[in-house]
């Protein structure tokens, strides 16, 4: 682990203690990815917040008057990530706090590929059938095109790559047709 990941973790397990103390993980979760959402969307306000010549008090009242209606938890964090200059590592902080709180919940999050985008049906299956593999968590599934594959699907949940794949097939039968030789 990076260490402004080990160090966003800290921060993360602080806020998730928090937030879970007054019963609004989803809330604080939800506007995270909020506040993510927009520093992802205005690119300005990245480069404004990474200004050397921008103070730290100067960068806490753009934040204050941006996120106004931000629970105050997520305010917080905010205005400690720049008091302490690491308003850089939110993403990292928003992943781990998702992390946290969808092990709280018990869920597991699947991103799967495909050749093509996948039915409510077939989003339904693949979480009923992972649900399994994962100790009956609740699996929340994110599909993605890739039209790279031919065919089947590759599922990752956390660090566990399930390939169901055609082109993933071919390469395993190619590993054993060279290995047999």
């Amino acid at each position: 682990m990076s260490a402004p990941a080990a160090v966003a973790n800290r921060y993360a397990k602080a806020l998730f203690e928090l937030a879970n103390e007054k019963g609004v993980i989803e809330q604080v979760n939800e506007e995270l990815h909020g506040v993510q959402t927009v520093f992802h969307s205005v690119p300005d306000l990245q480069q404004v917040m990474a200004h050397p010549k921008m103070s730290a008090g100067d960068q806490k009242a753009l934040l204050e008057k941006g996120f106004s209606d931000s629970h105050p938890l997520v305010m917080n964090m905010l205005l400690v990530l720049v008091d302490r200059g690491r308003i850089h590592i939110l993403d990292s902080l928003v992943h781990a706090f998702q992390n946290l709180s969808d092990d709280a919940f018990q869920i597991a999050r699947a991103d799967v590929r495909a050749i093509r985008p996948l039915s409510d049906q077939e989003k339904e299956e693949v979480a009923r059938q992972f649900a399994k593999k994962v100790n009956n968590r609740q699996v929340v599934v994110t599909d993605k095109q890739d039209k790279d594959l031919i065919g089947g699907l590759v599922v990752q949940i956390g660090d566990t790559v399930y390939d169901g794949s055609v082109r993933g097939m071919l390469r395993r039968m190619e590993r054993k047709i060279v290995s047999n030789r």
